[in-house]
């Protein structure tokens, strides 16, 4: 009988205290009005934390400020701009993966801010800098890595000049389109090269051809049409491999040697490295008033009406020669 009292004893301790853990979870989990976190500054303290650090390049503090402006004050006055400076923010930590997620929301929620082509600017070099979590190391030959994130910042770059040909990104950003364009040509020489020293000649002419058709305008059409040449000839089909000869003897003399054959150097870095690698990122500044924004572009070049008609011409072809 004393054992079973024991037992009953240790059974209604063990019982009474799960109930009371319930209890506390419950009331550790309870979601009502005294458990809600409310603001501890005001909106302003908020945006000026976000300032002070700005100053000082802190730029995690400055993100951390600039959320709390957009948690506690969705609708308040700061919060356009503390979106406009939370991208900003971002980019300067290198947290490629919340720039395109603040971009996006940006352009969505604020369709009509006199900023947006700066949001469409920002949302376009970082997808030029391809996946959130790769390398983001401009130069590296973007040709010969997928090209998926470079369609995309196209496509922003595109949206953005033309709602916005004026806008004072135009010129970097005519830049990147002509840069982009010529990296998708060169994407499908690296597989023509590819195909030629397996003898894939069949391959490397579709390929070849395919420059020659959709990237006319890209730098890529001379060697393109050397290709078109060397493996036309290759297969025996010596009309046709006469004819682009044709062409390179009247416009690209430099791929022909002495004795009327091809000259091709299969070993060849991108021709668009050097364009990409001499894109200026500028100094991407914080959008503000359109009087005061910070960025400051290095391009030398063109004039900016024949770089920026130039690039409002290109388009990419939709699908590729393997679809």
């Amino acid at each position: 009988m004393k054992n079973t009292a024991t037992l009953a004893l240790s059974l209604l301790t063990v019982m009474t205290l799960t109930l009371t853990g319930c209890n506390t979870v419950k009331g550790l989990t309870k979601k009502d009005k005294e458990v809600i976190t409310t603001a501890e500054k005001s909106e302003d303290a908020y945006y000026q934390d976000a300032q002070n650090a700005f100053a000082k390049e802190r730029y995690r503090e400055a993100i951390i400020a600039l959320n709390n402006v957009r948690t506690f004050y969705p609708t308040g006055a700061n919060a356009e701009q503390a979106l406009l400076d939370l991208i900003y923010a971002q980019y300067q930590a290198n947290d490629f993966e919340a720039v395109l997620t603040s971009t996006s929301e940006f352009i969505r929620l604020y369709p009509n801010n006199p900023n947006l082509d700066y949001a469409l600017y920002v949302q376009g070099i970082t997808n030029m800098g391809g996946s959130p979590k790769a390398s983001r190391l401009f130069y590296l030959d973007q040709s010969q890595r997928d090209v998926s994130y470079l369609r995309l910042a196209f496509n922003d770059f595109q949206t953005l000049m033309t709602h916005f040909p004026n806008s004072i990104y135009a010129p970097d950003v005519a830049q990147r389109m002509t840069a982009i364009y010529n990296d998708f040509a060169e994407h499908e020489l690296v597989a023509a090269r590819w195909y030629i020293k397996r003898d894939a000649h069949v391959a490397a002419v579709n390929r070849a051809k395919w420059v020659f058709q959709y990237y006319p305008q890209s730098q890529s059409v001379p060697e393109a049409i050397a290709i078109l040449a060397y493996s036309n000839d290759k297969l025996g089909l010596t009309d046709t491999a006469n004819q682009y000869k044709t062409l390179l003897q009247i416009n690209y003399p430099q791929y022909l040697n002495q004795d009327g054959s091809i000259k091709l150097n299969l070993g060849a870095t991108s021709i668009t490295k050097k364009a990409l690698s001499s894109l200026s990122l500028g100094k991407l500044g914080r959008a503000k008033d359109k009087d005061d924004i910070s960025y400051q572009s290095t391009y030398d070049g063109q004039t900016t009406p024949q770089i920026i008609r130039q690039a409002v011409s290109l388009n990419l072809p939709t699908n590729n020669p393997s679809q």
